[in-house]
């Protein structure tokens, strides 16, 4: 990103030396000259006059050290001009009669403007250290800032929030509107604001075409001297953008050229648009990584049920076909006991093959990030069906449950049935004994938890089902897990494994404001 400078950024002294005091500041200086005149001429009597002029120096180092270098200078001359005309023979004219007092007058002169000389410069130096105090203060924070923003409109409004602290005065960022044909247009209608601070502080027609050029041209576009003739603020490109042209600009109130810290202010501004411009770099390349990783675990899908359909839709195929074809040809030969087990054969596997069919689509529409229409629904509803169907599928298992009435969730219920099966099909088809099926409530969420007899999961499955891939490692692993687990991620959820148990459950959150002592049937 190329950093351009502006005509600010002039040794400071080259620009202007020194800050002109203000009228407040010469009045209060002469007031605290007139002051220490009072005191010097109602005691001289007693202090001797030797002192008068180190009341009125000390008058002087005041004036510089409140006030700055010039105001010093003036106190000095006042100081000079004072002592003349009250203390020195002839009083109340500017003569003397002594060539000494001439010599006191010089050298008194030049004290004093030693004096003021070396405290304003003190006080200008305390000042540009305060200065730069503040501008690292506010670049420290804006890095901290922009390095965790996890969104572009969050380092937007951070960036614009610390350019109006350093700037002292509103800060708008605004983005290229393009065309059809990929070209930014040209004038006021251009630009589309992002984000302004404040949020009511809104660019007029002059600031939104300095603002288009800046993004046309990729050059900063300074303010103009007559807010009534040109734009009142200063506008900088930053951001990745195609082309020659930028993709945002900032605009942002020009500092005076008189203040001591605005290089510092004017070079901080530019850093923080650096480091804004590297977020969203940052934040494009992690989409872009995420899209990489989404294209290649649709590509292990592909690959997955190519194995599939060369591997588990072989076998029920293979028994179809080998029923049938006994069928017709020896038929004659077969006892009617034997065709009603060739039927049944093949009517088992014509239904394991549409189960296996059905799955594989459903996976597919998951991995493909199928929407789904959410509703409250009754999970406990929910799970007492998946129960009925899991005994209607095998006759044979013992399977008990034990679902007490859960909140109501936002959910598809035709999903959560099929979680829920899907879990308690491993358990019954991949472990012996009995299989139980419990309902509970968390805090925050609800869960159905489907335990068995077995050894339980391994850390290798425990750990996949806690990172955001759907498919799971190892090679003839089924699709009911995955299935289960992109349910669970569709409808906000997930699935959770406990360790040393053979228990795994299906966790929903409950809906924002939800009271568990709801009523537990859908609306």
């Amino acid at each position: 990103m190329e950093t351009v400078r502006s005509p600010y950024h002039l040794p400071p002294r080259a620009r202007f030396p020194m800050p002109w005091p203000g009228i407040g500041q010469l009045v209060a200086a002469v007031l605290v000259l007139g002051m220490a005149t009072l005191i010097a001429g109602s005691a001289g009597g007693q202090i001797g006059p030797a002192v008068i002029p180190l009341i009125l120096l000390t008058s002087v180092l005041v004036n510089a050290a409140a006030f700055g270098f010039w105001t010093g200078v003036l106190s000095a001359l006042g100081a000079f001009f004072l002592f003349s005309f009250f203390f020195i023979e002839p009083r109340h004219s500017f003569f003397t009669s002594r060539p000494q007092d001439l010599l006191m007058l010089a050298v008194m002169l030049v004290c004093a403007g030693l004096s003021g000389l070396m405290a304003g410069r003190m006080r200008e130096q305390v000042e540009a250290a305060e200065g730069r105090a503040d501008v690292l203060e506010v670049l420290s924070a804006a890095t901290f800032d922009l390095s965790s923003a996890t969104d572009e409109a969050t380092v937007l409004a951070r960036a614009a929030a610390h350019v109006a602290r350093l700037t002292l005065g509103p800060a708008v960022i605004l983005r290229a509107v393009p065309e059809r044909t990929g070209r930014t247009r040209s004038g006021p209608e251009g630009t589309a604001v992002v984000v302004a601070v404040p949020a009511a502080f809104r660019p007029g027609a002059m600031e939104l075409q300095a603002a288009d050029q800046a993004l046309t041209r990729g050059t900063t576009e300074f303010a103009s001297s007559d807010d009534r003739n040109g734009s009142g603020l200063t506008f900088l490109p930053f951001g990745p953008g195609p082309g020659r042209g930028a993709a945002l600009t900032i605009g942002h109130r020009p500092l005076a050229a008189a203040r001591r810290d605005t290089p510092d202010r004017e070079q901080a501004v530019r850093d923080i648009l650096h480091q804004a411009g590297t977020a969203l770099e940052r934040l494009a390349l992690a989409r872009k990584a995420e899209a990489e990783r989404i294209a290649g675990e649709r590509q292990m899908l592909r690959s997955t049920l190519l194995a599939s359909l060369s591997h588990d839709l072989r076998t029920p195929i293979a028994t179809i076909l080998g029923s049938l074809s006994t069928l017709r040809e020896f038929r004659r030969n077969l006892s009617a006991d034997a065709q009603l087990d060739l039927l049944a054969a093949a009517e088992e596997e014509a239904e394991r093959l549409k189960t296996y069919v059905e799955r594989l689509l459903q996976i597919t529409r998951l991995m493909n990030g199928g929407t789904v229409t959410l509703h409250r629904v009754a999970p406990a509803d929910c799970a007492r069906a998946a129960v009925a169907r899991a005994r209607r599928a095998f006759p044979g298992r013992t399977l008990s449950a034990d679902i007490a009435d859960l909140p109501l969730v936002e959910a598809d219920a035709s999903l959560i049935e099929q979680a829920v099966f899907g879990l308690t099909e491993n358990a019954l088809r991949y472990t012996p004994g009995a299989v139980s099926i419990a309902a509970g409530l968390r805090p925050d969420a609800v869960e159905i938890t489907v335990s068995d007899e077995g050894p339980g999961l391994s850390a290798e499955i425990r750990a996949w089902l806690a990172t955001p891939d759907l498919l799971r490692p190892g090679e003839g692993s089924g699709l009911g897990l995955p299935i289960a687990k992109g349910i669970a991620r569709t409808l906000g959820g997930r699935i959770e494994a406990a360790a040393g148990r053979a228990a795994i459950s299906l966790v929903l959150p409950l809906p924002a404001g939800t009271d568990p002592s709801a009523p537990k049937t859908a609306s």
